[in-house]
């Protein structure tokens, strides 16, 4: 089997024209077309229906599309581990994360991990944040290497690995009236201005599910939606209410007593931090390395 016409095939799928993939490969149209038989022959079947300049998959060729990105996904990680074992050198990393691990975690990490002198050649790393659903959606599609969300994984073509817990605090300004108290009650939550994030948040949903077994949610209204993390924090300083946050996305302000951590005395919320990665025959040695660096860092924090 070769290869080169695998990716020819993947590359015509994705572009949706066999006219397109010969640009992108450069080629001439009738030599991809020339090719695309030969994939047919090998399998011996059609993978595309060709109606009036258009084409379409065939079931055979639906069937074969993931094998075939997998296939190649798996050459190119084997010559990486190879790569690495012959001259210690690691290729690009791409990770993703959710907002919270992406935004206010993992930077220091690869910094960390790319001036690692143990590492003879730690490579690059390219990190995408977004909501936890895309990101998973993205490591199902082998378009990052590993993920570290915070959100529910559902997905069990994933393997995942809970390698720390985050605990969602309540937070306040230092001139709120519960900055200086021991502890608040959830019922007391509803008398006070909620700065909330917005409604598809990961955030927002743990905060209603635990307020609702409190039996408390229905009477507690949102002063203001934000949507992200920093907007949140900084309209929590700016003393227009409280609010609910990650431990770690607020650490550095709480040490630096900008904000003020409110114990709730009858409320704990906290949540698993995921390690999340795709099932590989050879996986990319930085892949291993990263991830141990993660959950190591976490320990020290």
């Amino acid at each position: 089997m070769n290869l080169k016409l695998l990716e020819l095939f993947c590359c015509i799928v994705e572009e949706g024209s066999i006219s397109g993939a010969a640009r992108r490969n450069y080629l001439s149209q009738p030599s991809a077309t020339k090719s695309i038989r030969y994939l047919e022959e090998e399998y011996g079947a059609l993978l595309f229906n060709r109606e009036k300049g258009s084409i379409s998959l065939t079931e055979v060729g639906k069937t074969l599309y993931p094998h075939a990105k997998a296939i190649i996904h798996e050459y190119h990680n084997s010559r990486e581990a190879v790569r690495y074992k012959n001259e210690k050198v690691q290729s690009q990393l791409k990770v993703g994360a959710s907002f919270t691990l992406g935004e206010y975690f993992l930077p220091s990490v690869i910094s960390d991990y790319i001036g690692n002198t143990q590492l003879e050649d730690a490579g690059t790393v390219q990190l995408f944040i977004e909501n936890t659903p895309n990101i998973l959606e993205k490591l199902d599609d082998k378009e990052i290497d590993v993920a570290f969300v915070e959100g529910e994984v559902v997905n069990n073509n994933l393997i995942k690995e809970a390698i720390a817990y985050d605990e969602v605090i309540l937070i306040v300004g230092s001139t709120h009236p519960w900055s200086t108290v021991p502890h608040v009650l959830t019922n007391e939550l509803k008398n006070e201005k909620l700065i909330a994030r917005e409604k598809n948040s990961g955030t927002r949903k743990i905060i209603a599910e635990h307020l609702e077994k409190k039996g408390v949610l229905k009477d507690i209204f949102s002063y203001m939606e934000l949507n992200t993390t920093q907007a949140i924090k900084s309209a929590v300083r700016s003393g227009l209410g409280y609010g609910f946050a990650s431990y770690y996305s607020v650490k550095q302000e709480i040490d630096n007593g900008l904000l003020i951590k409110v114990p709730i005395a009858d409320l704990t919320i906290s949540r698993p931090l995921w390690c999340v990665k795709k099932p590989l025959n050879f996986e990319k040695p930085a892949i291993k390395i990263f991830s141990r660096m993660v959950k190591d860092s976490f320990v020290h924090n």
